[in-house]
């Protein structure tokens, strides 16, 4: 199934499989409702294509890492399960005390042929058990190697 991003002014950008026509589509009445949606193309074509609201595209992934609590500095090792430019989603190989609104530095190494070492600040956003997602914050010093890593 074709995954569709929104932007900002909610628009998405629909292209048949067949023919390759494009249309442009307002995806606000679809924020509600099953993102999962058919289409029929003039050409004929019916295809089945996804909404995807998020900001960012977001890549499974199995890295290692550590991370940091800034006010506490209680820190440990995590593997990062995924990953955007916008946020990550991780998990604790130990019990921690973190929770929601905590500010953790993060450092992990991309498994690209650079092995592209990462270091950002993330906001924690929620948690259950040893699972975390966090929302980066701070300078982007790394945005650009983790943009070309990223790309879908």
């Amino acid at each position: 199934m074709t995954r569709i991003y929104v932007d900002d002014a909610d628009q998405a950008i629909v292209v048949c499989p067949k023919c390759g026509f494009a249309k442009q589509i307002d995806a606000k009445k679809y924020k509600s409702t099953s993102k999962n949606l058919k289409a029929k193309c003039k050409c004929g074509e019916v295809f089945k294509f996804n909404i995807e609201f998020r900001k960012y595209y977001r890549k499974n992934v199995r890295l290692p890492g550590e991370y940091r609590v800034q006010e506490s500095g209680e820190s440990g090792e995590i593997i990062i399960e995924d990953l955007s430019l916008g946020g990550i989603q991780f998990e604790t190989l130990k019990p921690h005390r973190m929770s929601t609104n905590t500010i953790v530095a993060l450092k992990f190494k991309l498994d690209n042929s650079g092995r592209t070492e990462i270091q950002r600040s993330a906001k924690v956003m929620w948690i259950k058990e040893h699972n975390v997602g966090a929302e980066f914050i701070g300078p982007k010093l790394s945005e650009r190697d983790l943009a070309f890593y990223l790309r879908p």
